[in-house]
């Protein structure tokens, strides 16, 4: 095979993988929309305790989601070498670490009430994203076990089960929250408090659809998950740890923020916090996509080094930057020629309109660095450097990006205070230092690594 139909191969092979996960990812993201939505039409009070209790939830997602993708890059390198056994012994060995942090998070969970009161001051808001929380504790344990099933699923190249169990969650999603929000077929009007209790039951059915895949589905059969036969493996446990935490904590430094951003702007205009808002929306629409990819190519890089084949890592790495250039440039076009159109999507407010479309050309840069970046902190899973990528992470968004953003947004200390255009350039500014900075050290280690052994 020639250099050019290697790379030919990958890329069409990172498409495959990346595509159903794509599909899977933004049903996800629908499912937030469908909370917003229903949650809104039952009162501005349940709107509020479902934003509030939801930010809590997801800070907390993100980090088991980051902990527990340590098992994508693992599994992909151990079927690569066709150790179907240690894929066994490892993904039951992440199940054990799964009973620790469901303890942990049942823990945290208890302590809501205080969490709560220093955030919010109206006890009817407070109620309702507590009531929300304590539906969606149900959930948890599903919830947990499916960041688990999900990266190995996707560690074997087998992406398809994450796609149709998301579909099932959000079709079930939406008449729960119907059913339980407004108190429909004899079921209690929760109100906000619904969306917590229907999000429980679809990570339920979303848990149950991939466990009958992991059971029946012959792409299993050579790990045979089912038959439960390890005890407590350190060196395992020490291996998703090594890996997974720093995987963890940079998504949780990316998602924070935002966070961040979205307070600092709390003292700004109404118009300028929505047309914010609009504009974060739709970049993350868009970053769904390099998103899915870096899941995808964490597999093929683990993969080709499980089975000594260096060169084809380099290549399937090269492919998923290629692919979301290639994308990241539709994308900008679009926000560059079209963003009053999108704009319109979202309000008839012609101020907030404006304010959108004025930060949609923040958004357009913004694809140039997530394309680099993005696709680079999946390549850097593949080959299990976790640590490099949250150390740049932290630089980019807490060093570089806050303090930056909260100077030109808020102080006349650089120039007049621009508002939310202020943060959105410190967030291209410490994207785009992150990227370069990222970019030299998977030159390096893809030069200088050939396996992903442990």
């Amino acid at each position: 095979m020639t250099k050019r139909s290697a790379f030919k191969h990958e890329f069409i092979t990172l498409l495959k993988l990346a595509f159903p996960i794509y599909l899977a990812e933004l049903s996800t993201a629908a499912v937030s929309f469908v909370d917003t939505l229903m949650a809104g039409l039952a009162g501005t009070n349940d709107l509020a305790g479902v934003a509030v209790g939801s930010s809590l939830w997801v800070g907390i997602a993100v980090f088991i989601i980051g902990l527990f993708l340590a098992v994508n890059p693992v599994v992909a390198s151990l079927t690569g070498s066709k150790r179907h056994r240690r894929v066994q012994r490892f993904v039951q060995q992440s199940i054990w670490v799964s009973i620790f942090v469901m303890i942990m998070v049942i823990i945290l969970f208890s302590f809501k009430g205080p969490l709560l009161s220093a955030v919010i001051d109206d006890p009817a808001v407070r109620e309702i994203a507590s009531d929300y929380l304590f539906g969606l504790s149900f959930g948890i344990p599903a919830f947990i076990l499916y960041a688990i099933l999900r990266p190995y699923s996707e560690g074997i190249s087998f992406t398809r089960p994450h796609m149709v169990s998301a579909f099932v969650g959000l079709a079930t999603n939406i008449p729960a929250n119907y059913i339980l929000i407004f108190g429909h077929f004899g079921a209690p009007a929760l109100g906000g408090a619904g969306c917590g209790w229907a999000t429980s039951i679809s990570l339920w059915c979303m848990l149950f659809v991939m466990l009958i895949y992991t059971h029946k589905h012959a792409a299993y059969r050579l790990t045979r998950l089912h038959q439960f036969r390890y005890k407590i493996c350190f060196d395992d446990i020490k291996t998703l740890l090594r890996v997974g935490l720093p995987i963890a904590f940079t998504i949780f430094v990316e998602a924070s923020i935002f966070a961040f951003i979205t307070l600092f702007l709390g003292s700004l205009p109404a118009s300028s916090i929505a047309g914010h808002q609009i504009a974060m929306s739709v970049a993350y629409i868009l970053y769904i996509f390099p998103l899915s990819v870096s899941f995808a190519v964490s597999v093929r890089v683990g993969y080709n080094l499980g089975q000594k084949q260096p060169e084809l890592a380099k290549l399937a790495a090269w492919a998923s930057i290629a692919l979301c250039i290639v994308i990241a440039t539709f994308n900008a076009s679009i926000l560059l020629l079209q963003p009053e159109w999108i704009a319109s999507w979202y309000t008839d407010d012609l101020v907030v309109q404006q304010m959108a479309v004025s930060l949609m050309f923040f958004a357009a840069l913004f694809q140039v660095s997530d394309a680099i970046v993005t696709p680079i902190q999946g390549i850097l899973r593949g080959y299990y450097d976790t640590t490099m990528a949250l150390m740049m992470n932290i630089l980019a968004y807490w060093i570089i990006a806050l303090p930056l953003g909260y100077s030109l947004g808020l102080t006349d200390w650089i120039t007049p205070a621009l508002g939310a255009k202020g943060f959105w350039i410190s967030l291209v500014i410490g994207l785009t230092v992150g990227g370069a900075l990222l970019f030299p050290r998977f030159l390096w280690i893809s030069r200088e690594k050939t396996s992903t052994e442990y």
